[in-house]
């Protein structure tokens, strides 16, 4: 036997020796088949980790930890009560951590409903295995109106027009659609006005095949210090609630919280909260209160394929946006802005290898990118932590969203498809689990 190339079993090895053990199953990209239940420990005592034959040939990937999910999501219980629902958020791929799979592991007893932004997400969830409740945010159209009978979805509405679409729909299938009327406080995006609702009730009473099970709206501000606009929206929104009432609608589902009201504002729980960004550890602006201790979910880590040493005056890079000033080494790393990694993080961002900190220099390229390491000892194979920690150094999606001036949604929902999942399991009790 030849000897064993060091990024084949890499990541492998660094896994095995935190205690996982490695299952692999096959996927066409983004996992797809069913994992153990939370909390099962395989014969050997150790976690299960289902991945790709191919996914671990590349040496960058996404892990996610459902430990941490599941501590988020119990946190976020405790703070709510037992009594509100929590509808749990995993539009956009579950803002990057894998549609299908955080669905179907929150499945178990975290979540008792699911909120998509696109009826294809939903059909995603459904042909997944996922089989509670999932409304969709945004207004269905004519060709998607199908989808919500054909695969039990609930769709939001605020005109009769989608009404119509979706009761049409409705009739073709011989079936009901549950929908949530989204009432329009503020955001001035989609949703009825408190003056609109009657209207709107009139007409849905003509709808037959419609079933009116929730009413919600969005809030524009409540991650911001100042509530003042959250309250003006919390009035608003009890206003429509009474016009409902008088109407004689009552739904089962009121809700409004989403991640920074879940946190700030204990005045908008109603029935139902929908956490988004907070689920997957991190606060949804640096204005919140942190009342909800969170854990991050994703690291995205790779490993070094080349270490070269380069001389003073040598450039590195598209356009030659770095040159060295003495001996040094290059550390290349196979990750670029087509895996998510922005190519506006060039000369600003940071990562971890042997628990050190080292800069990106250079022009980030679309799949490679290159670090000075200096003089350290670092050799092809090496861990390299993009996000995540390592040893007791530890780079966040808000330090790159901060790099670029925006917010970790973009961050995490920006790692492309192309980088594999690695799910870590939880297999044993953790202080603050469930």
């Amino acid at each position: 036997m030849g000897a064993r190339d060091p990024l084949d079993d890499g990541l492998c090895s660094v896994l095995r020796r935190r205690g996982f053990r490695l299952t692999f199953t096959p996927s066409s990209g983004i996992f797809s088949q069913p994992f153990p239940a939370a909390g099962r420990v395989t014969p050997h005592g150790s976690r299960t980790i289902p991945t790709l034959p191919t996914s671990t040939t590349r040496p960058t990937v996404a892990r996610i930890d459902l430990g941490a999910l599941a501590f988020n999501l119990t946190g976020i219980r405790r703070q709510v009560g037992s009594r509100v629902g929590i509808m749990a958020v995993v539009k956009a791929n579950a803002y990057g951590h894998g549609l299908v799979e955080v669905a179907r592991f929150l499945s178990g007893r975290y979540a008792e409903r699911f909120g998509v932004a696109i009826a294809e997400e939903g059909v995603a969830l459904r042909k997944g295995g996922v089989k509670k409740p999932i409304l969709v945010f945004t207004l269905p159209t004519r060709k998607q109106a199908p989808l919500f009978a054909e695969h039990n979805l609930e769709a939001t509405i605020s005109t009769l027009d989608e009404a119509g679409e979706l009761n049409r729909a409705a009739n073709r299938n011989r079936k009901s659609i549950a929908v949530h009327i989204k009432v329009d406080t503020g955001m001035r995006r989609i949703g009825a006005r408190v003056e609109e609702l009657p209207v709107l009730i009139s007409g849905l009473a003509r709808v037959r095949r419609l079933e009116i099970r929730g009413v919600y709206t969005h809030f524009a501000t409540a991650d911001e210090r100042d509530k003042r606009f959250a309250f003006k929206q919390l009035v608003e929104f009890s206003r429509a609630l009474k016009v409902l009432k008088q109407h004689g609608i009552r739904p089962e589902l009121v809700h409004c919280a989403n991640s920074g009201a879940v946190l700030d504002l204990p005045e908008a729980r109603f029935s139902m909260v929908r956490p988004g960004m907070m689920m997957y550890g991190y606060y949804p602006s640096h204005e919140t209160t942190e009342s909800i201790p969170l854990k991050p979910v994703l690291s995205l880590v790779s490993h070094a394929t080349l270490v070269k040493w380069i001389k003073a005056g040598d450039s590195v890079g598209y356009n030659r946006r770095f040159t060295a000033r003495r001996w040094t080494q290059i550390a290349t790393i196979p990750i670029g802005y087509a895996d998510g990694y922005s190519r506006l993080l060039s000369g600003k961002a940071q990562v971890l290898i042997h628990g050190k900190r080292f800069p990106v220099v250079g022009t980030i390229a679309m799949d490679q990118i290159m670090v000075n390491v200096g003089h350290e000892e670092v050799a092809r194979g090496d861990e390299v932590v993009l996000i995540g920690t390592q040893n007791k150094e530890r780079i966040t999606a808000w330090d790159i969203a901060d790099a670029l001036g925006t917010l970790p949604y973009e961050v995490c929902t920006s790692v492309s498809a192309r980088v594999p999942r690695v799910y870590l399991h939880p297999t044993h009790r953790t202080k603050g689990h469930a």
